[in-house]
């Protein structure tokens, strides 16, 4: 019998602070842990407004005062954490369309990104993502899969039909056909 642990992919969990409530914090881990171990937790803004979320398991990074601090320095840490600790998903819980560049260039360098947040969120950001969660929506009946389809079919439209008839009658997004193939 087996007993060693399954070791589950860890999953980086960054969230605008000063564009999503704490009230979403058990909805957006939720989320992370279907996927894998939401091992980094952290959440960016200015100190009013980012409070209470410790109380869920987040790391509060506090911005200095200046527009977009939160934005760009979740940016750079998440690059970071892709980069140089090599986290191969990455969690970015906003509603704001500047995220749409850093989920692009994270999709490029092989990073599944999935994006989390509310109704208003734009579709560019939308579309940047692999897969896009809305809150309130993002109840999970089965964990959500970061998989490669192995064994490859021979040519790509056969890649294609086969990612849309294993996503099932809930349908594939088409961003989330490129982190497949």
């Amino acid at each position: 019998m087996e007993l060693s642990p399954v070791l589950r992919p860890p999953v980086a969990v960054l969230v605008d602070g000063e564009n999503l409530s704490k009230e979403h914090a058990a909805e957006l881990l939720k989320v992370a842990r279907s996927v894998g171990d939401p091992r980094v937790r952290r959440v960016y803004g200015a100190a009013n407004q980012i409070a209470g979320w410790e109380e869920a398991g987040f790391r509060l990074v506090v911005t200095r005062p200046g527009k977009n601090a939160a934005d760009m320095l979740l940016c750079v840490e998440t690059m970071i954490l892709a980069l140089r600790e090599g986290f191969s998903t990455v969690m970015i819980a906003s509603s704001d369309r500047d995220f749409s560049y850093l989920a692009g260039q994270l999709r490029e360098l092989g990073i599944h990104v999935i994006g989390i947040g509310e109704a208003k969120a734009p579709h560019a950001f939308r579309a940047a993502c692999a897969r896009f969660v809305q809150l309130g929506d993002s109840v999970v009946d089965k964990p959500l899969e970061i998989r490669s389809l192995s064994p490859k079919p021979s040519s790509l439209e056969e890649q294609v039909k086969l990612a849309v008839k294993e996503a099932g009658s809930n349908g594939l997004p088409i961003a989330s056909l490129n982190p497949l193939m």
